[in-house]
């Protein structure tokens, strides 16, 4: 980023300068300087990426004999068994195709070979081990065989340089360009030696690369169309030729390879190697003559290859760049008349480079106003690009202001979800508890084998059932929790789709699919099945031309048990996967859906301690997973007819009552002087304190919520005196939390509402 003064200070002195740049350029000797160091320049450029080209080439030769020698040495190769060698090495040439040949063999003459012929990759066993050369084909032509002949070859190792390296040498080299016995060509060998613990010679690797392959690598040098290039060891011998003579010793015969340069042997090379000597090596560009032509030449020392020393030669014939610099000058005549057209298109640009940046600000305010995220205007400009980024930062702050207002809104509906709960939860409970009392009183009055105590004792069930239900609604607002057993999962689900089944109408089947292991989880069961009942009756809402159901249930490791409920109904958006469990979000139409339900089961999952995972693909399925943890212990035995408790008489015994729910006091009332209890009631914790300090009690029984003073508030009242006399609170829920410190009171015992009389008297 740049200011604008600057940017236009810049934009003037390029005008200017390239305006100086063409006057200067009308000097002749300025001209041929610029060519003499373009030429210079490319040479040496040309020359430095030759040497790495090489280097790599060569790196890669000494990486894979390296590699093989390991191989070896660890034994993932062997001579012993060549097939399974010859396969590790074939992937091994495959991954460098600069590698020619690869030989490994042991010191009695066994071993492999493998070369890459213009067909395909061929390899065979060699048995030099009698006093005439073996191979066996183990691949042709690219092709694995299963079986071949032996055959005789020419290839003697024992006579090869690369094995006479090997075999004297202290550690891997290179050995100097020769002719291969193999094919009609030469090449360069890395010989590895094999040695054991104590030195002793066990056999030989050699990685041969052609100098064909690196010629062409020297062609490629040609910074103008008839430049030549050549490579020499450090005696003056042809490595690699100049592009224009064949390499091939068929054609120009063996002594076009390792002959020293001579005034008849490549005149033009050997004059420009006497003449660097000459110089004392020069690093720069220099002058030579040969056959009456001119030329500027080059010569470099390849470094970075241990026991490679050669030299690479370049030569520029005059004619490619100097005949052109003349032409050059015709042309400045023309660049003066382009000048002043260059100032304009400058002009133009400019002028676009600020307008361009400008229009875009424009565009990206107006979004901004108008509720959109603009985006990021990219310029050189530093003030423009500055008053970019401000905007798209007002973007990010206007879009994060609607997201925290949106999980605000999110909140107030989970509050008033959970204040409402909590109302509806306490007056319910007070009637249950009613109901529950008054059947307990009920059935007192009947024989036990009276046909109207079982009807009572369902009656009883139904609506302890009811007091769970609301038990879970509680934990869904975070204002109870579950209360926590071991619930069989399986029969759970049967039971769940045996009362949703008649729900779900013909056309849907309901299939199950449940762990034979029987697993067990710790959790509520009526908690939990509410959650499949709204899966379930989801899935219904989700298939309305029919489809099938599946629940599962699977023991993971860990301790976790998997339960997944999956439709094939028409899927969830994207969009919305997000909001499906936010209270009051629904997709359905007004009077079929609360958007309760499915927050409901995050609330309840979340209550237990499990985790959900929900995918979806439209117009294909729906799945629900749902991990809750194992319950690792023993199963209950089963529960017999429960029996009613044998309660006392609380002959004098004087017990205060305070209980805001008239029905709820009546019934307690009826049922301790039921028992000859002296009873006394307050309708609020500020009556039951005033009679508590009127009159002495062996017991207080408070309900916890109430006007005006709370249960918890008139026991810290009573405490507060030094009294430990037993208080029994009743609570619906508003405890959760103070478990640990209430528990710390050995005189107080929790009623859980609803609650029955037998648990009241026991």
């Amino acid at each position: 980023m740049q200011p604008i003064r600057r940017i236009i200070t810049k934009e003037l002195l390029v005008l200017f300068g390239l305006l100086a740049l063409v006057s200067a350029g009308l000097a002749w000797l300025g001209i041929n300087r610029i060519l003499d160091q373009q030429i210079e320049v490319r040479s040496r450029q040309d020359l430095a990426d030759l040497a790495q080209e090489i280097r790599r080439d060569l790196a890669d030769v000494e990486r894979v004999g390296r590699t093989a020698q390991r191989w070896w040495q660890e034994g993932a190769l062997s001579t012993e068994d060549l097939r399974p060698a010859e396969a590790h090495l074939a992937a091994l040439l495959e991954e460098f195709p600069a590698i020619a040949n690869l030989v490994m063999i042991d010191g009695t003459g066994w071993g492999l070979s493998m070369s890459r012929l213009p067909d395909g990759l061929s390899s065979y066993r060699l048995d030099a081990r009698q006093n005439s050369a073996l191979k066996q084909y183990l691949r042709k032509q690219g092709r694995p065989m299963a079986s071949a002949a032996w055959e005789a070859t020419t290839y003697r190792v024992f006579e090869r340089p690369w094995y006479r390296a090997a075999a004297h040498g202290a550690g891997p080299q290179w050995v100097g360009a020769y002719p291969f016995a193999n094919r009609p060509v030469h090449g360069l060998s890395f010989a590895l030696p094999l040695r054991d613990a104590q030195g002793r010679f066990q056999g030989a690797l050699c990685a041969d690369i052609f100098l064909d392959s690196l010629s062409k690598r020297t062609w490629a040098v040609q910074p103008t169309p008839h430049s030549l290039a050549l490579v020499s060891d450090g005696e003056g011998k042809a490595i690699i030729l100049p592009k224009g003579v064949d390499s091939n010793p068929a054609a120009v015969g063996e002594s076009a390879f390792l002959t020293p340069l001579s005034p008849q042997f490549l005149p033009l090379f050997h004059g420009l190697l006497q003449r660097w000597e000459t110089l004392g090596r020069p690093a720069k560009l220099f002058r030579v003559r040969s056959q009456g032509a001119g030329y500027t030449g080059a010569v470099q020392p390849l470094r970075g290859v241990e026991g490679v020393q050669w030299n690479l030669s370049l030569a520029v014939p005059d004619q490619d760049y100097r005949d052109p610099g003349r032409r050059v000058a015709l042309g400045i005549l023309a660049a003066g008349a382009l000048a002043s057209c260059l100032a304009f298109w400058r002009a133009v640009r400019m002028a676009q480079g600020f307008s361009a940046p400008l229009e875009a600000l424009a565009g990206a305010a107006e979004a901004l106003g108008s509720g959109a995220l603009p985006a990021l205007i990219p310029s050189d400009v530093r003030e423009i690009r500055t008053l970019g980024e401000a905007i798209a930062r007002a973007g990010v702050a206007l879009e994060q202001e609607a997201e925290l207002q949106t999980r605000l809104q999110h909140s107030q509906r989970l509050e008033t979800v959970g204040s409402l709960t909590g109302g509806i939860a306490h007056d319910v409970n007070n009637q249950l508890a009613v109901i529950v009392g008054q059947l307990n009183l009920g059935r007192e009055t009947l024989a036990p084998a009276h046909p109207t105590v079982a009807r009572l004792d369902r009656a009883e069930e139904a609506a302890q059932r009811c007091a769970r239900m609301i038990g879970s609604l509680l934990s869904f607002t975070h204002q109870a929790k579950p209360a926590l057993q071991r619930v069989d999962l399986n029969a759970l689900v049967r039971m769940t789709t045996e009362l949703v089944a008649p729900l779900l109408g013909g056309r849907i089947t309901l299939e199950l699919d449940l762990d034979p292991g029987g697993p067990a989880v710790r959790g509520e069961a009526v908690s939990l099945e509410q959650v499949l009942m709204n899966l379930a009756v989801n899935a219904r809402d989700a298939m309305p031309e029919g489809g099938r159901l599946r629940m599962t249930t699977r023991g993971l490791p860990g301790g976790e048990i998997l339960l997944v409920v999956r439709d094939t109904g028409v899927g969830i958006p994207l969009a919305n996967r997000t909001k499906i469990f936010d209270p009051f979000f629904t997709t359905k139409g007004v009077g079929k859906g609360t958007g309760l339900g499915l927050a409901m089961v995050a609330g309840i999952i979340q209550a237990h301690g499990g985790r959900l995972e929900v995918d979806s693909e439209l117009g294909a399925f729906t799945e629900f997973r749902i991990f809750l943890k194992a319950d690792a212990t023993a199963p209950a035995p089963p529960a017999g007819a429960e029996i009613p408790a044998r309660t006392g008489s609380l002959a004098g015994l004087r017990i205060l009552v305070v209980e805001d729910e008239k029905h709820v006091l009546d019934l307690l009332e009826e049922a301790l002087a039921s028992r000859h209890a002296q009873v006394d009631t307050a309708t609020n914790g500020r009556l039951g304190w005033a009679r508590w300090q009127a009159h002495r009690y062996d017991l207080v029984l408070s309900d916890q919520r109430m006007p005006e003073m709370t249960g918890l508030e008139l026991l810290a009242k009573i405490r507060a005196t030094g009294s430990t006399m037993p208080v029994l609170l009743a609570s619906g829920f508003g405890l959760e939390g103070l478990e640990g410190i209430l528990a710390a009171d050995p005189n107080l015992h929790i009623l859980s509402k609803p609650f029955n009389l037998q648990k009241l008297f026991t």
